[in-house]
Order: structure tokens, then C-alpha cells, then sequence
């Protein structure tokens, strides 16, 4: 038996070292381009949502400044059509109405030459600036550029403002070893990340998702809040060792020149007003499915809701009976264990979530819940 452990162990570590071969002999190009397909959904859609604005303003300016020529337009043309349906036309020489442009220019040569050429200049003039627009910005901008900027270095970093991190602060902080007491909070650092040269900060704009996405993956510990001098070091060390092996895997090698944090400490504490957006409910009851009795089972459960606004408390309140007869006929009979089991508790949590969501939407309610709290659960 030991015999064919160790040519298991054998042939795994024969197939890891030539899958680590074909990594290192596969072009970077390839990583690149997996990963950018693996986002493009997500970018597109961010795209998407960022032009929809801009385009509906444009669509209302366009429909706007149609309409005003258009009316404007309209408005010369019928002065022009009643002028010809009027005496005044009908009775006038129509040669001497065709030659009173050629008189006047005959009359007067020299102010005919100037409005002409002064035409001429300006259709020209404007002509060279419509199709010379960007170049004219580019050099405005320059010009207006304190002197200091033109020798002032590149730069080299991207930022985050207010990421969000999920971190650990116990007794035992520091590294993977969490003691029993560490306690999860979120955090929101500004994070600089500074490439080592212009080509490394190009890459991770290309991959400035992977990027975000491995930021908030990772595993922070801090001692103690506001975070100390050590603790932001400590994590801007742990940042940059992670990510350049991160990105190593994908045949980048070490990017990442510095990382620099700022702790953005939040206006108002998550608890302010909580207590009037929470509510309790009590006496609901589930059904238990058994296949062997027919014996009815029930388990009835109380629990509180904490809502995202008072607006949704205070119409729950007001409607508990309407709440509890949706929860009693859109629940369903759950299994004995469910109740009993913690990852049991956590389902039903987030079945209530959900049907109370449900149950604010289609009342068209403005809010939603965002945790429920089991207080008391029994069985009969």
C-alpha cells in the first residue's frame, strides 16, 4: 500500500513540474488576454453605465437644439412663403427684385468686396479651428501649466479611494494564526499602489480589476483602531509581497514598487440610529417536512430585522399581519436537522431575508433588510 502511495506522490509531483514548465513557457500575451476575457463581462458593463448618462444628455441636448433650428427655420420660411402671397410682392417688378443685389454691389464695389472677403475669412477661420480643436486644447493646457510641472517626474500610481477591506483585530492579530477572539470588522483605506516604471503601470491598468479583486481577497489583521504607524506599514508589506506573487503567476515579475495606505475613518459610526431600524418579530411558524409520521411538526421562530432606512420599519410595523401571513405561506417545510445545525440557522436567515425583500418589493416599499437575528426558536 505504501508502495503505491509513493508512485502517487511521484507522478503528482512529475505532472506539477511540467505544468510549472509549460507556465514559464507560455508567453505572457496569453495570461493577459485570459485574464481580460475573464472581466470583459464586468468591464463592459461598467462602461455601459457610465456612458448611459452621457448619452441620454446628449439624446436630450440633440432632440433640444433640433427642435429650436427647426422652428427657427420654419418661422423664416413662413414670413418668406406670405411675403410672396402678398400684394406687395405680386405687385413688384420681379426683374428689378433679381437685380437689386447685382445694383447694390455695382453701386457700392468696395463694401461689397469687404463683406464678401470678410465671409470668405471667417468660413475659413472656422473651418482650420473645428478641424485643429484638440491640437488648440492640448496647447492651452501646456500653457497654462505652472513651470514646475514640465520637469516634474511621472507618475507611476494608481489609487483606490475608500477600498474596502474585511480584517481581523484580536489578541493574536498578525499573520494566518487567528485566535478564537479576533473579531471581523470592515476598513476603508486609500491604497496607492506605485508601479516601477511606466510600462509596469500600464499592465496593471490592463488589469486593474484582477487587481481590485485581489486586494479584497486578501487576509488583514490589525491591533488596534485608528490603526497605528506599524500596523499600515505591516499591511502595505503584506500588500506588495502578495500581489507581486500574485502577479508572478501570471508572468509579470514584480510590478509593484510601493504600496501606501490611509485609513478613511467613516463619518458616522455603522450603530447611529440602528435601534430605529430595527424591529422584532415574533411568533412564526415553520413547518418540518417528515416522511415517516403524520404527525404535524412545527418549529416556531422569533427574530429581529435591521433595515437600510426607517422608512421600511416603519411600513413593516404597520403591516405585521400582511408580513406574517407572507412568511407562514411562502416559506417552506424545512428538514428536522436545519434548525438544529448552525449552517441550518444561517439558510433560514437568509430565507426570511429574502422573502421580507420580496415582500417590500412588491409593495413598493424603498428599502431592504440587511441582517435578520434569530432571538428564540422552539420546537413542538
Amino acid at each position: 500500500m505504501k508502495f503505491l502511495i509513493k508512485i502517487e506522490d511521484a507522478i503528482n509531483q512529475l505532472i506539477e513540474k511540467y505544468l510549472n514548465i509549460l507556465i514559464k513557457l507560455t508567453p505572457s500575451f496569453v495570461f493577459v488576454f485570459v485574464t481580460w476575457l475573464r472581466h470583459l463581462p464586468e468591464t463592459l458593463k461598467n462602461k455601459i453605465k457610465s456612458y448611459v448618462p452621457k448619452l441620454r444628455l446628449v439624446g436630450l441636448k440633440a432632440v433640444g437644439y433640433t427642435e429650436h433650428y427647426i422652428t427657427v427655420i420654419r418661422g423664416y420660411f413662413m414670413r418668406f412663403i406670405m411675403y410672396l402671397r402678398s400684394d406687395e410682392f405680386k405687385q413688384k417688378d420681379k426683374l428689378i427684385l433679381i437685380a437689386t443685389p447685382f445694383n447694390y454691389i455695382k453701386q457700392y464695389p468696395f463694401k461689397s468686396l469687404t463683406l464678401i472677403l470678410a465671409t470668405i475669412s471667417l468660413f475659413l477661420a472656422t473651418n482650420i479651428i473645428y478641424k485643429n480643436t484638440e491640437t488648440i486644447m492640448i496647447g492651452t493646457k501646456s500653457l497654462r501649466k505652472p513651470a514646475s510641472i514640465e520637469n516634474a517626474e511621472e507618475d507611476l500610481a494608481l489609487v483606490f479611494k475608500s477600498h474596502k477591506f474585511e480584517v481581523k483585530m484580536g489578541a493574536a492579530s498578525g499573520g494566518h494564526g487567528q485566535s478564537a477572539e479576533a473579531h471581523e470588522f470592515d476598513l476603508f483605506l486609500d491604497v496607492r499602489v506605485e508601479a516601477k516604471s511606466e510600462k509596469d503601470k500600464q499592465r496593471l491598468e490592463e488589469m486593474e480589476e484582477m487587481l481590485d479583486d485581489n486586494l479584497e481577497a486578501l487576509e488583514l489583521s490589525v491591533t488596534q483602531l485608528p490603526m497605528s504607524a506599524d500596523d499600515l506599514k505591516k499591511l502595505e508589506d503584506i500588500m506588495i509581497k502578495s500581489l507581486n506573487a500574485d502577479f508572478k503567476e501570471i508572468g509579470y515579475e514584480n510590478p509593484i514598487k510601493s504600496i501606501q495606505l490611509k485609513q478613511v475613518l467613516p463619518k458616522r459610526p455603522v450603530y447611529y440610529r440602528q435601534a430605529e431600524r430595527m424591529m422584532s418579530i415574533e411568533d412564526i411558524n415553520l413547518q418540518i417536512f417528515l416522511e415517516d409520521t403524520n404527525r404535524n411538526r412545527q418549529v416556531w421562530i422569533d427574530f429581529s430585522i435591521l433595515a437600510s432606512n426607517r422608512n421600511a420599519i416603519l411600513y413593516l410595523k404597520e403591516h405585521t399581519v400582511e408580513l406574517k401571513d407572507h412568511l407562514n405561506t411562502n416559506v417552506e417545510p424545512v428538514i428536522p436537522q436545519l434548525p438544529v445545525e448552525e449552517e441550518g440557522r444561517l439558510i433560514i436567515k437568509d430565507k426570511i431575508k429574502s422573502e421580507i425583500n420580496l415582500f417590500l418589493d412588491k409593495n413598493k416599499i424603498e428599502g431592504k433588510i440587511l441582517e435578520v437575528y434569530i432571538d428564540y426558536l422552539m420546537a413542538s
